[in-house]
Formats: structure tokens, sequence, C-alpha cells
């Protein structure tokens, strides 16, 4: 996996601010694409708009000079950094000085980053990078084993707190931040609808990096913030710790601002008071835009765009829901409290790996030669009556969009009767059912991915076996059984909703077919039809 952010996004930005002479340059580039034997990514291109949006809120950016790229070849790639050269060099040429901030979330390798199924050479996108003229070049890259980007002559490693890079740090040189080592892997988490890295800089960035409370998050501070926060995440999953890297080839001394939080529009501030785990969303995109841990005695400032949002707590085993209005102090006496029982999961599997489900459907029965058969003997179906099915489903993920699993349903289908004339009307009925066991395939593509829920699309097969069972009672009363055995599918497609405590309702559309009714002249019923559906469904 190869993931990341920009820890030195208002370091340009910052200098922007002090010396409008100096231009400033960013490149943002997210790709979910796989190569040959990688999974698609899904949060890459996600986390890219992140940066970009923290770039233009906090950072001082103009939309015109973030350039954020999505999912490019390797030539696109190549041909927005040749724009960009020529554009440093123009300013270099007017004698302006230049500083160029560069981005890249997506996969990699310790050779290169892979784009879809091309890839660029580390060693090319180095060159391009360090030998434009700019008078400050940072490098943020989120990926798997990005450190090895960073192995350049002259570079001074940065593995944990006993390197002080504001020694090193000034206006003049070459910064790399990398989500991980050399040799380590970089994480996405469910949870989080992002990267461990990308997403704890960016909230070090609005704010919770803030260590001396001066209104601005220095590199010091973010790569701090980011290297405690991404470590702790990360340590009890299967891949193991990730540890954010830093390295710098910069001439002369002191501190150099990332981002503005105290300059924001609007922020949220959680109080002294509150304690606990704190999800901060936005209530109208339903979007998680902080994470962090709250601890009792300070406030928090997280600045934000202006607009409601929703807050989570979890302290022990109490989960408060707060809403706040931003700018604005979540009111803990407003907050609405519930115990909730906690666990712990490990081995960054995901979140709902199981599916327990009670649908049912209705529609019309499907007819044939047995149907047929049944009306030229002189039997009618009721019409009053549709058929219906109930099933239960169990499902097991074993990918991001696809679960596998087991299906029971029993369907049963409207009467057939006729009527035998004599000196007492008499009538002779015709009962059906059947009952279907197989094995169920699901994809599952989100439209949005949310903190309280997800939505999105659906589609999914059966496979199996059934019975079908027919009673003829006759005009005696005599009741004539017949039971018969055959295979049976079904297909359909739909919408769910999952929420975040892993109730969810599904809809949609099914055609069952299981051809397992015969009649003794040879004809046999399919069973099935189209079907309306819907679906209780719980994840855990």
């Amino acid at each position: 996996m190869f993931r990341g952010l920009a820890i030195a996004m208002c370091l340009l930005c910052g200098i922007a601010r002090a010396d409008d002479s100096i231009a400033t340059y960013a490149i943002v580039v997210g790709s979910n694409a796989g190569g040959p034997g990688q999974a698609e990514l899904r949060y890459a291109e996600d986390d890219a708009r992140k940066v970009a949006q923290v770039l233009t809120e906090l950072g001082g950016y103009s939309p015109a000079q973030v350039d954020v790229v999505v999912h490019p070849t390797p030539d696109q790639l190549r041909a927005r950094l040749a724009e960009l050269e020529s554009h440093v060099a123009a300013d270099v040429a007017a004698g302006r000085q230049a500083r160029v901030f560069f981005y890249y979330s997506g996969h990699a390798r310790a050779q290169a980053i892979d784009l879809g199924n091309g890839d660029l050479p580390l060693t090319e996108l180095r060159e391009r990078l360090f030998k434009l003229p700019a008078t400050l070049t940072v490098v943020v890259l989120d990926a798997c084993q990005s450190g090895a980007f960073s192995r350049i002559k002259g570079a001074v490693p940065a593995a944990d707190f006993s390197f002080s890079s504001r020694q090193h740090l000034d206006a003049a040189g070459i910064a790399v931040l990398a989500s991980s080592s050399g040799s380590e892997l970089s994480q996405e988490s469910e949870q989080l609808h992002g990267s461990y890295f990308t997403h704890n800089l960016l909230v070090g960035l609005r704010g919770a990096g803030d260590a001396n409370n001066d209104g601005q998050v220095t590199i010091d501070e973010a790569y701090r913030y980011a290297y405690n926060q991404t470590l702790l995440e990360t340590a009890e999953t299967a891949v193991g710790g990730q540890h954010v890297t830093f390295e710098a080839d910069l001439k002369g001394h002191g501190e150099v601002p990332l981002s503005f939080p105290r300059a924001a529009s609007a922020a949220v501030v959680l109080p002294p008071a509150m304690q606990g785990k704190a999800l901060v969303s936005d209530h109208r995109q339903r979007a998680v835009v902080a994470e962090i841990y709250k601890a009792k005695g300070s406030p928090v400032r997280i600045a934000l765009a202006p607009g409601e949002y929703d807050v989570l707590v979890r302290d022990g085993d109490t989960l408060a829901h707060c809403d706040v209005v931003a700018p604005g102090t979540v009111d803990l006496a407003t907050c609405r409290r519930e115990s909730i029982v906690t666990s712990a999961t490990k081995g960054g599997g995901f979140l709902h790996p199981y599916r327990i489900e009670l649908g049912a459907g209705v529609g019309s029965e499907h007819h044939d030669a047995y149907t047929t058969n049944l009306t030229n003997f002189g039997y009618s179906e009721d019409s009053s009556m549709s058929s219906s099915t109930l099933q239960v489903t169990a499902l097991r993920q074993i990918d991001r969009h696809v679960y596998v699993g087991a299906q029971l349903a029993r369907s049963s289908m409207p009467d057939w009767s006729k009527g035998i004339t004599g000196t007492a009307p008499l009538m002779e009925e015709l009962t059906w059912s059947a009952t279907t066991f197989g094995v169920v395939g699901r994809a599952m593509w989100p439209f949005k991915s949310a903190p309280r829920a997800d939505f999105g699309l659906y589609a999914q097969g059966m496979l199996g076996a059934g019975i079908g069972i027919s009673d003829v009672r006759e005009t005696t009363g005599k009741l004539d059984g017949q039971s018969n055995f055959g295979f049976a599918a079904s297909g359909g497609a739909g919408l769910y909703i999952d929420l975040i405590w892993g109730v969810g309702v599904l809809a949609g559309y099914e055609y069952d077919y299981a051809p397992v009714v015969k009649d003794l002249i040879g004809n046999t019923h399919a069973v099935g039809g189209n079907r309306i559906t819907a679906a209780l469904s719980l994840a855990f």
C-alpha cells in the first residue's frame, strides 16, 4: 500500500504570506489504481483531495496554486512535472524565488511509484523534483516503503525524536517526509476512511499538533504529532507499527510553519472537561474530518470550515453524541450518552466482516408448461395471492467489496383450484412451496462512506439445490403430496444502507429460478420469477 500527506504544506504557505515575491507551487497526486498483483486502494484519491482542501483552507493557497492530479498515467504525471519546471524556471529568470511542494498517495515499491499498469521509477521522480531550480522543494510521500525515496546524498535521517529537525531547517534546500521507512508498509483504515498517516498529519495541521498554542503548526509539531499518532494506531494491526520518517538537506536554522489554524474562519473547540477518543465529522457531507484522543485538562481547537459537525466521544464503556456548529465549543451538557460494549480488533481486518440478514420478497410467479397444464385441466390461479419468499443469509467479507456465504430460503406460490360440479359444489385445491439452500456471493460498492452510515449498490448471486412440495387436496378430502429435488439459482441487485452500529437495510430486485416442482406427465415448474426484495441486516 502506498499512502501520504503533506508535511510541509504551509512550509511554502508561511513564506508566501511573509513575502509575496516568492512564487509557490503544489502538485497533489492521488491514485487508487493497483498494478499487477496489487489490490485497488480505497482512499488514496480522497486523501489527495483532503490535502488540497487543507492547503486552501489553512495554508493560504488559492485553488490555482494547487494542481490536484487524480489517477494519472506515468506520462501524464511527467507532463505535469514538466509544466511545473517551466513555471519555476520562468520565475527564477524573472528574479523571483520559488518554492515547490509535491505530494503523492498511492501504490509503490522500493524502486518505483505504481500508477495503474505503469510505473514511474523513484530515481526519475527524484531527479525531476530535485533538479527544479526552486529555492525550496518539499516532497511528501504516503506509500509502502516510501522512505526509500529519501536515500539521497547528504540527507540527515530523523527516525525518531532524538533528531531535532528545527536545527536543520531553513527556506532553502530539500525536505522529504515519508509515511513509512524504506522497508515498511503504509496502511489504510476502514474506520478513518483514509490512511493513518494522512489523517493524523491533517488533524495535526488543523490544530491538534499546535503544542505551544501559538496559532500555527510548525514542521516540528506536525511531524511529532503524525509520528506519535500513526505509530500508536498501527501498533496493533497485523502489518505492525508504521514509522513516519523525515529527512532534510536544508541550509540554515529556524522554525518553519506548516499551517495557520488560528487564522481559520471557524473552529470546533473540544472543552477542557472532555476526555476520550473523539471523532469529528461534517454533518452535511457525512465525512470524517478528525479523530484524536482528547485528554482532560486543556481545550483542543480544530480549525474547520463554518458549518454543522457531529462529535462522537468514546470514554471507556460510554459513548457521547454531541452536535456543534462551527465556530463553536462542544457543550457537554447537551450531549446524548449511551453505554457500549467495547472490543478490540487486531489484524487490520474489516470493521464488520460478518453479516446476518433476514429478508423477504414478493412478486409474480413464473409461468411455464406446468402451469399451462393446470389451466388445461380446469385449474385457476388465485389472483389475490402473490408469490412470496422468506430467506436467511449469512455472509463473510473476503475483500473490500466481496462477501461470500450461504442462504436458506422458502417460497410460497399462489394456490390453484378447480370446481367440481355435482349435487353440491366441490373444490379441488393445489398448494405448493419450495425450499432452497445454496452458496451466495455478493459485491457491494459504496456511494458514500461516513462516520455513521455507508450506503451504495450491491449485486449478488446464489447457486444451490432445492426441494419442491406440491399437495393436491381432492374433493374427498384426501391429501396427495409429492416432493421433487433439483438445482436452484437466483440473482439480483439493489441499494443498501449500513449504520455505524451494524444495523442496516437492503432493498432491490431479484430473479429466482428453481425447477423443483413436477407433475405426473413430465412437466417441471421452475419456482420463482421477478421479486421485489427487502432485508434487515446485522453486521459484526
